[in-house]
């Protein structure tokens, strides 16, 4: 692995016979791990190469520092909804990676992209936008 600039870093893909990095690993300010293979590799298959699960990229949430980091009156702090719809945007563009590639999903992650399509929906809701 190399360092690939901060917080960046370029592997070989343990998914498959890599030669030469053509993997991408960032972490974001917020602590979730993004992974890419360029090669095609799906995030899953690279993940369980190294014996992880999706969930390990997300950090760890503490929804009493989210109330705390709200102003009097405020209903929800727009920065931590924005980021709870960009991890479920990850969510849903890793079912349809899968889906795209012809792999079935798995009853687990159905019920974790119906989760992912409830939340983003009350999110636009709660916005004022009904879907």
């Amino acid at each position: 692995m190399k360092t690939n600039g901060p917080e960046r870093w370029l592997a070989c893909c343990p998914a498959h016979d890599d030669r030469s990095p053509s993997l991408a690993i960032r972490e974001t300010e917020d602590g979730t791990i993004l992974v890419k293979c360029f090669t095609g590799c799906p995030t899953a298959d690279v993940l369980a190469a190294v014996g992880m699960e999706m969930y390990e990229l997300f950090p760890r949430r503490d929804n009493d520092a989210f109330r705390a980091s709200k102003r009097p009156g405020e209903r929800w702090v727009p920065r931590d909804v924005l980021a709870a719809i960009a991890r479920e945007a990850l969510v849903v563009m890793l079912a349809a990676e899968a889906v795209h590639a012809g792999r079935p999903l798995e009853r687990v992650d159905l019920a974790r992209l119906a989760k992912a399509s409830g939340r983003l929906r009350g999110a636009a809701e709660e916005v004022g936008c009904h879907v």
